[in-house]
Parts: C-alpha cells; structure tokens; sequence
C-alpha cells in the first residue's frame, strides 16, 4: 500500500483543508516529517490510519476528538486519502463524528460519522463505515492493528517490546499473531482435567452411595461392611457372594414353612365352602316352596285367556289369502309408474340431444373456419426460420465487422493521441538534455582553454631564485608572470569535464527513449492502415483512393498526424455498419415474433384437426341415440296404456292404504294368540322347575354333616395371620438378595468405569500439566509460550542485521535461554557485548543503545508480521521519533540501516524534530504550527 495524495481538512491541528502530494517524494527512499513538537507531525499517520480503518494510530486518541478548534464552523472535517495497491489506485474519504451548525435555523446539530470507498474499476462505490472498513481490510490484507505495527513504528512504542517480560510480551504476541488459540486450547485441557477429576470423585461418591445400599441380616454383616469402603472389586465381590448364601439358606427354610401353611388354609377354605353353601342350599329352599304357591292361580287364568284367542285365530287364515292377493297386484301399479318415468325422461333426452347437435353444428362451422385461416398462415410463415437463420449469420458478421472498425476508431481517437503525446514529451526532455549538455560541454572547453592559457603563470607562481625554470631552466627569475584571478585550477577543469559526461550519458537515454517511443507511434500507425485494409469493405472506393497514395500516408506518418480524411471515411462506414446493426436487429426481432407464432401454430392446427373429428363423431352418435330414444318411447306409451285398463284403484297408494288395513287386522288376532300361548308355557315350566328344585334341595339338606360356619371361619383367621407372617419374612429376603444382586452388578460394574475414569484422570492430568507449563519438576514454559518463542526467535535474527550494523557490530539480541522451575519463562531477551564477550540483560543498555535495540526489534516484528501475513505489499513505512538520544555515529548508522528498508520501492518516513536529520535527508514534509491558525505543511523533494 503506498499513499499518494492526502486531503486532510479541519482535522487534528490542521485548521483548513491541507493537501500532501506523496508522489513528490519519488518511489523509494528516506523522507523526513519535521516540525515542533505539536505541530502535527504524527497526525498525518492518524489521518492514514482513520481514512483507511475509521481510528487513529494510537489508541489514546478518540476519532471524535479530531474535530480542527481553529477551524471555522462550517468548514467540513474530513480526510481524503488516494492510495495504490498492487498498481490500482483507491479512493477512500471519511469524517469522524462531530458537531456542526445546522443548516436551517441556529443550533447545532451532530454530523454522523461517514465514509466512501471508490474503485479503480468504476463500480458502484461503498459508503457505510463499517463496510469501507472490511473492504480496506479485504483490499489491504491486514487488520488497523496489524497495519500500524507493520507500516507505524509509533511513538512511545519502541521501549515496550525491548523491556516487557515473559508475561507482558506473551501479551502483545498473542495480539499480534493470534497465537490466543493455543492459550484457549490449554485453558480447555485445564478444564477437560478438571472435568475428569470431577467425573472421578463423583464415580467415587456413587460407589460410597451403593455400598451404603447393601442390606445385611444382623450386626455382624453390618460391620464387616463398614470395612469395605474403597475395597478392590474383588473383596466387594466375595463379600456378596457370602451374604448371599446365608439369605438362600434362611429363604429355603421360611420358603418351606409358608408352603405348609397355605395347604392347611386351602383345606380350610374347603370345608368353609361346604358350610356357606349349605346355609344358601336351606334358605333357597324356603323361598322356592313360596314362589310355588303364588304360581298355581297365574297358570289356571292363563288357560282361560288361551280358549279365546284360539277361537279369533281362525280368521287370521282368510285374510292372509285376501292380503297376497292385494299385494300381488301392487306390481302392476309399480310398472305403470316406472313406465311414466321412462317416458318422461326419454323425452328429456330426446330434448337435450336436440339441442347439443344444434350447437355443435355451430362449433364445427367455426372450427373449420378457424383451421382454414390458421393452416393457410402456417404455409405463409413456413419459410420465416431460414431467413432468421441467414439474418442471425449476417448479424454474426456485421457486430465482428464493427468490432474491428471501432478498435480503429479507438485507437486512432485514444491510443494513437496519448503515444503521440509521450513521444513529443520525450523528444522535449532530448532537446533539454541535449542542450544542457552542449551547455556544459562548451563551458568545460572554456574552462580547459582558460586553463592551457594559464599554464605559464600557473608554473612561475610558486617559483624562487635558484630553482631552475621547468621551461627555460633559468636559476633567476626577475619577472614572475601573474595569473589571472578568474583562471580555472585543474579540480575545476576535471568537475566540469565530469558534468559534461555525466549530461551526455543522461543525454544518450533521453535519444534511446525517444527513439524507443518514436518506433512504438510508427508501428500503432502502421498497425492502424493495416487494420482498415483488412476490415473496411473492399469496395470502398473512397478508403481505396486515400490507401493507394502511399506518398499523402507517409507524409502524415512524418508528421505523427493520423490522416483526416481516411478517419472520416472509416467513421462514416462505422456508422453505417451501427445503422445496418440496427436495422438487422429489428428485422430479427420481427422474425423472432414470426417463429414464435409458427410455433404455437404447429401445435393450434393438429389440435382443430382433432376438435373437428371429434365434434363430427359426437354429431353422428347423437343421431343414432335420437333414433333408439323415439322408437322406446312410443313402445312406453302403448304399455301404459295396457295398464292402466287391468287396475281397481286410481292409484298404487290407495291399493297400499287398503292392504295396510287387512295386516293390521290380521296381526292383532296373530298376537293375541301368541300371548296367550306363551303365558301359558310359562307359567307350566316355572312350576315345573319350582317343584324339582325343591326336591333337590331337600335331598342335599338331609347329606349335610359339617362344623358350623362360625367356627370354621375362628379357625382361618388364625391360619392365616401365621401365614402373612412367614410370607412377610420371606419377602423380605426375596428382596434383600434381589436388591444386594442389583447393587452387586451396579458396583462391579462402576468398578471399571471407576479404573477407566482413574487411568483418563491421569494422563489428562499429566497433558493439562505440560501445557499450562506446570508438570512438576520441569521448566515452567506454556503451549503458547513455545508457539510464540519460534515467533520470537525469528524477529531476534531480522532485529539483529540491523542492530549489529547500528552498534557497529558491538551488539546482538538473543533470546534467554534459562527454564525456570517456579515462573513462567521463555520470552526473555538478553544482549550480547562481543567486545568483552560477555551476556546481560537488555535493561542494562543506555539510552541510545536501549534506542537502537528498540527500533531494530520493531523493524524485525514489522518484517515477520508482514512476512506471517503473506502476499501483503506495504510500500511506505513510517518511524516516529526517538533519534535524539543518538550520537552522530549512531544516529549514521540508525539512518543507514533505515535506509536499507527503502530497497525496492519503498518509501520510509520519518517522523522527528531532531534538527541532524534536516541535514542528512534531503526530501522533507515540514509542518509548521501557529498560534490560533492551526498547521501547515510544506513538501520539500530533490
């Protein structure tokens, strides 16, 4: 990423809208950010920074604070920031949230932060803050901390990295290279260990649990019990075997003893039935010879009932003769009514068949003339799917036709122009590069001439009497010739004869370049005419003409102007081409419709063609049905009346009410007789059974030899609560060995869970402990301690090329290898002194050595963040101050070593108010601060 331009207004110290060409500053190299302290030198980073991710460098200045105090109340904060990026250029404009004056009326009203992103490319361009933020950091690569550790090694920072210890830099390492998830993965092995070691204690409480549930017998079970908490599962084992085979013995006896005692209740429940069943046997006795007595009069009255009714049943008989007869005759009257019914709808379907040939006669007029018109449309569009064929082949041709004239026309509006355009500008550098170096060379001959004239005076200027004359050998020497004060001395010949060469060589690439350029414009021009000879039409009589004077196309060619005239006649084909496009594409378009139609109609006329069959053969059946509806009728109607002449009653319904009359009759005499009858029977069967009951009843009485029920029922009560007893204990045991059977399985079974939870306990323990960097008796290094002691060796050996050319070899940073037993360690940074051999701790340097080392780490961490981040392209770095504390042999070496980042086409900027620096680079951002006019910056490049 490299800034280009920076528009910062009303923003930070910067009262009015201040612009900063980067571009100025060249593509590599040192530059310098001076000023007072104050001024505003840092800022323009923080204007970087917020234009790109919405937040200054630092992280003690809030974005709503950059509001400019001097600026005037309307003035608009904001910064503009044009950057390049792998060769395309961004543009990103951003304002802070801030207090403005409202546009209507007086007040104030808070101007909402915002911000734009536009793109090379003209996409639409994003405006949400939040978005133009994720973008830069998609575009960028890198995240607002990741880019100011990398392109900002800011104020106050240079000290943090060199002084923290293990604990502090773990810190900003598991920031920088996220190294968080290593410590989230020891924190996780900490807490599965301590899961585990919960899953074991609780496993352990269940068992105490279970053991507890174990039922004994007596007290000596019981205190053998007691002992065996935390026992081998074997112990546990043989324990309930035993406990098991004293409560079998015990259930064998009581198990014996119950049995006993339900035979004897079952022979008592026995004899106690005999008994009940006697005391009911007497008292239904005495109720049946009652019963007995009050059925004898019920049977004599129902005889009498019976004589009656069998004299009215003697004319049930004729009736039901007269009553088939009747019914018989119903038949009749139901034919004529189903006669009537099927005349009535025959006559309806007659009515309706009628009708539906009416309309389909219609329908089938109106089909034929509708197949007629869409058959005959058919035929016509037959042909259109060919000539939309050709059209789409012709289409093909015209668009790739003017395809090729527009590149023409482009090339010879744009390209042409622009190459043009440079080519002048390089022969205008020539001509200055050449003159110049005329210039110089005619001042080195002057010089040189000046110089040979002199040599005599040059020679008896330094002249005494008695040493020889190098020209005559005189050993006297009365008359010294002067020279000229104006006389050039050699060192003055030799640096003009220098610039000279040196301007003819700058010379020589002004001639190469433009010769380079020159061949470049020839080649587009001859490109371009071969272009029209191949694309234009060939019958093109006009471009034919201007093609065939080689002569006027070279002339043009000379004088880099691209012919008029023939540039017209291709626009004025390109126009007829994009008439011809338009017409074409129109009639494509008809053919289109056309197709789409002969479509449908290929689907329409097969359809009619069928509607019409079927039609047709629903007319042709419907007068087949007319003809068979007409004969059934009139057959119906010569029926009805045959029936009609046969019948007594007007209607079926009157024949109905009369044989209803007759049932009611002869069902009446039918009942009377049944009732009778079964009353009768009755009453001769209840006696019947009285009277053998009560002879069987009398019979078992007399057989009855048993105790009384009162004593038999003393003697089972008793029975039985001997019995409830022996069953009470003998569950009891039942459920003793079942549940000391279901403890068993449960505690053999937790046994090994418990072995497997003890064994998991252990070595989840041991790798939790290794992690976290406390397994007993080993250096106290951290997972993440490790991951970021790789991290930090590889920015030790970037930090110290820079520190062993800073210290002149007299320092080097290495990272202290002592393990310690009680503290974190592992990120220790020791120094070595080659000139006494020896190795101390960084604390021990002084200012200006604490500096250097400082500023190398950083340049180191800057190299490995941007090295860890991959594929990222930073071209300008940024330092902010902390040179005052060097020497001037230091402060040459910090400079020097500072400059070796600019290799490639980086631009490093340094930000400081030490007035050496003024002196040892040359390209300068100068920010001048006034008293209530805010800042100003001036760019100064060589």
């Amino acid at each position: 990423m490299r800034p280009l331009n920076l528009t910062i207004s009303a923003f930070g110290p910067y009262k009015d809208e201040t612009v900063i060409d980067f571009t100025k500053l060249g593509e590599r190299g040192l530059y310098l950010i001076t000023g007072d302290t104050g001024a505003g030198k840092t800022t323009i980073f923080d204007a970087i920074c917020f234009a790109l991710y919405g937040e200054p460098s630092g992280s003690n200045r809030d974005p709503k604070m950059f509001r400019c105090k001097y600026s005037d109340a309307k003035a608009l904060t904001f910064v503009d920031l044009t950057f390049s990026y792998h060769g395309k250029e961004y543009r990103v404009k951003r304002n802070p949230e801030y207090e403005r004056p409202s546009l209507r009326g007086s007040g104030t009203t808070t101007q909402k932060a915002d911000a734009q992103l536009f793109f090379p490319d003209g996409r639409e361009p994003i405006t949400k803050t939040s978005e133009v933020t994720k973008e830069i950091e998609k575009i960028i690569g890198l995240s607002k901390d990741q880019f100011t550790q990398i392109a900002m090694i800011a104020q106050g920072d240079f000290m943090k990295l060199l002084l923290s210890d293990t604990t502090e830099r773990a810190k900003i390492f598991r920031q920088i290279f996220m190294t968080g998830r290593y410590q989230k993965l020891q924190d996780e092995l900490k807490k599965e260990a301590a899961r585990a070691d919960n899953d074991y204690k609780l496993k352990q409480a269940i068992v105490g649990e279970y053991i507890s549930q174990i039922q004994v017998r007596n007290d000596e079970q019981k205190e053998r019990l007691r002992y065996l908490e935390g026992s081998k599962t074997e112990e546990l084992e043989a324990f309930f075997d035993e406990i098991e085979k004293e409560d079998k013995e015990e259930q064998k006896f009581f198990s014996k003893k119950t049995s006993e005692l339900q035979k004897q209740l079952a022979e008592l429940n026995e004899e106690i039935g005999v008994a009940r069943k006697m005391a009911a046997t007497k008292e239904l006795l005495e109720k049946n010879k009652v019963m007995l007595e009050k059925e004898k009069p019920c049977f004599e009255a129902a005889k009498e009932t019976l004589k009656l009714a069998e004299k009215e049943y003697k004319k049930s008989e004729p009736l039901a003769i007269k009553i088939a007869a009747e019914k018989k005759n119903l038949e009749n009257y139901d034919k004529l009514s189903q006669t009537q019914k099927e005349i009535e709808l025959g006559n309806k379907k007659l009515e309706a068949l009628s009708k539906e040939n009416k309309e389909l006669k219609e329908k089938i007029s109106d089909l034929n003339k509708d197949y007629s018109e869409k058959k005959d449309l058919q035929k016509k569009l037959s042909e259109v799917p060919a000539k939309k064929v050709k059209a789409e082949e012709e289409l093909v041709r015209i668009k790739q036709k003017g395809k090729n004239i527009q590149d023409i026309v482009v090339d010879v509006l744009d390209e042409y122009p622009r190459e043009k355009k440079d080519l002048i500008q390089l022969q205008e550098e020539y001509k200055k590069d050449s003159g110049k170096y005329e210039q110089l060379q005619k001042e080195y001959e002057n010089y040189n001439r000046l110089f040979l004239d002199a040599q005599a005076g040059i020679l008896a200027r330094d002249l005494k009497d008695g040493e020889a004359c190098p020209v005559c050998g005189s050993l006297k020497h009365p008359r010294l010739a002067e020279v000229h004060k104006d006389v050039p001395s050699q060192k003055d010949v030799d640096e003009a004869l220098k610039n000279a060469e040196l301007q003819r060589n700058v010379m020589q690439k002004s001639v190469s370049r433009a010769a380079a350029k020159k061949a470049e414009v020839d080649s587009l021009f001859d490109s371009i005419i071969l272009d029209i000879e191949e694309y234009t039409d060939k019958k093109n009589n006009n471009i034919i003409d201007i093609l065939e004077k080689k002569d006027y196309l070279s002339s043009c060619k000379e004088k880099y102007e691209f012919p008029n005239d023939l540039y017209e006649c291709v626009s004025l084909e390109f126009e007829q081409l994009k008439k011809g496009l338009k017409e074409l594409n129109a009639r494509i378009a008809e053919f289109d419709k056309d197709v789409q139609t002969l479509d449908q109609l290929v689907v329409q006329v097969p359809k009619l063609e069928k509607d019409i069959k079927a039609a047709e053969d629903k007319q042709n059946n419907n007068n087949i049905v007319i003809k068979e509806l007409e004969t059934q009728i009139k057959g119906n109607l010569e029926r009805e009346k045959e029936l009609k002449e046969g019948l007594g009653f007007s209607c079926a319904n009157e024949a109905k009410q009369h044989i209803a009359g007759l049932e009611k009759e002869k069902d009446k005499i039918d009942k009377a007789y049944k009732e009778a009858d079964t009353k009768v029977r009755e009453t001769e069967r209840k006696i019947q059974d009285l009277t053998g009951q009560i002879a069987a009843l009398s019979k078992d009485l007399s057989k009855d030899k048993s105790e009384s029920l009162e004593i038999l029922e003393k003697k089972r009560t008793e029975l039985n609560d001997k019995y409830n007893e022996s069953s009470k204990v003998l569950t009891k045991i039942k459920n003793r060995i079942e549940g000391n059977n279901d403890t068993k399985e449960k505690l053999l079974s937790l046994g090994k869970e418990l072995e497997k939870l003890e064994h998991e306990l252990s070595y989840k323990r041991i790798i939790s402990q290794t992690a976290n960097g406390n397994l007993s008796g080993k250096a106290k290094i951290m997972l993440e301690t490790y991951i970021q002691r790789s991290f930090f060796d590889r920015i030790i050996n970037r930090a110290n090329v820079r520190f062993m050319t800073m210290s002149g070899g007299h320092y080097e940073l290495v990272r202290r290898d002592e393990e310690s037993l009680k503290s974190q360690t592992g990120l220790e940074l020791d120094v070595i002194d080659h000139y006494n051999g020896g190795t101390r701790n960084v604390r021990t340097l002084s200012g200006g050595e604490s500096f250097m080392a400082s500023l190398s780490l950083a340049l180191g961490l800057s190299d490995e963040i941007q090295r860890s981040a991959g594929g990222i392209q930073l071209d300008t770095m940024f330092v902010d101050e902390g040179f005052g504390s060097l020497d001037e042999s230091t402060l040459d070496q910090a400079i020097s070593s500072l400059a070796s980042l600019s290799e490639g086409n980086r631009l490093v900027g340094i930000i400081s108010h030490v007035n050496e620096l003024k002196d040892r680079i040359d390209n300068q951002i100068i920010v001048t601060g006034t008293k209530g006019q805010g800042s100003f910056v001036e760019c100064m490049a060589q």
